[in-house]
């Protein structure tokens, strides 16, 4: 299946969202169609505080987005929210009128194609897989979505099986594979971590919201050559690296893992668990920053969120401000108040900033606590 290309993004305005509200989100969105390869040729928006059951925008807008389709060269439509499977197969039965190759996408779909295209690893490839059948239940098989590594059809029909019935019966079973495969994994993986802290390995795990500068900060500090990309989710797949602390003298392990973003399902991130074991078992997570976003503190919230959705909220952390070279003496006093309790570094990567002094830290933190 050839996948789209240039999209139409719809989204619905909440009356008591903001402006600025309104606009982040959309940018975001945009920067999410960027970093999957695509195209964004046009916005429709419809506000409303409900969204409709049947097609999730109301039929004024599902009717101007056919039009659409037919008067562009749009292969896609995008859906700034999580949405449920029948309703996305219910809007693209309508847009196929105009474009019998369109594909009709929620936020989440776009970000599943995103992982697909950064995975690595085969447990980053199953992690993708259930993701998606977690997201879009037994219609995942009917709706054209291509699992990444899926093959073969669904199967011989049984008798009396209706198409519906089938494709329930395939989605459980490969559901089943796909989590007996990730659980040896996750076994595995555990097994290494028990093994570090039977010898007394520390470990320090970097996580923050996508794009903030996380493996940039990882490459620095390891002196590893981890590909950077401007884009989301650049990183995916959990990298760990060993640092020096020269005054105690011993080796830790620094891990850099995937970024986390707003509005995920916790189906989502309960598949990317396994991954996130070098943040659970961590002794302290480095809580990366983009200092120069004007929306940094809402990021802060959602990676706060994740947390406790993870069930580490408890954690200790460092908050660690990067490209503080793009901000004013006002913000970084703002940043220091705000986030006290959280020992707050200011650094920029950019121009090697402030690296020394948080290893330092780092070193007294592993050294001095009980």
């Amino acid at each position: 299946m050839d996948l789209p290309k240039k999209f139409i993004i719809a989204s619905i305005l909440p009356y008591k969202q903001s402006e600025e509200e309104a606009f982040l989100d959309l940018k975001e969105l945009k920067d999410l169609v960027d970093a999957y390869g695509g195209e964004v040729i046009e916005y429709v928006l419809q506000k409303r505080e409900v969204h409709s059951k049947g097609h999730y925008l109301g039929k004024g807008k599902v009717e101007e987005i056919s039009e659409l389709i037919k008067s562009t060269d749009a292969d896609g439509v995008i859906l700034n929210a999580i949405v449920k499977s029948n309703q996305l197969f219910e809007m693209k039965k309508i847009f196929q009128e105009s474009n019998p190759k369109i594909e009709v996408w929620d936020r989440v779909q776009l970000i599943l194609q995103i992982f697909s295209k950064h995975a690595q690893t085969t447990e980053a490839r199953l992690q993708i897989d259930l993701a998606a059948m977690e997201h879009m239940g037994p219609r995942i098989y009917g709706m054209g979505f291509v699992l990444s590594r899926q093959t073969g059809g669904i199967g011989t029909r049984g008798i009396g099986e209706t198409n519906t019935e089938l494709m329930k019966r395939h989605w459980r079973s490969q559901k089943k594979k796909i989590e007996e495969k990730l659980n040896k994994l996750k076994e595995e993986r555990e097994r290494q971590l028990e093994r570090r802290v039977k010898v007394g390995i520390k470990t320090v795990s970097i996580i923050g919201y996508t794009n903030a500068g996380k493996t940039s900060l990882f490459n620095i500090i390891t002196g590893k050559n981890k590909l950077v990309e401007n884009a989301l989710f650049a990183t995916l797949d959990s990298i760990v690296g060993k640092v020096y602390l020269p005054t105690s003298k011993e080796e830790i392990l620094l891990s850099d893992t995937i970024g986390f973003i707003k509005n995920l399902p916790a189906s989502l991130i309960e598949a990317f668990r396994s991954t996130l074991l070098e943040s659970l078992h961590a002794d302290l997570l480095l809580h990366v920053i983009d200092s120069s976003d004007s929306d940094s503190m809402r990021k802060i919230e959602t990676v706060e969120k994740v947390l406790f959705a993870l069930q580490v909220e408890k954690k200790p952390r460092m908050y660690v401000f990067n490209k503080i070279d793009s901000i004013d003496d006002e913000k970084i006093k703002l940043f220091s108040d705000e986030y006290e309790e959280y020992s707050p570094h200011f650094i920029s990567v950019k121009n090697n900033i402030g690296i020394d002094i948080l290893l330092q830290d780092i070193d007294n933190y592993l050294h001095t606590k009980k």
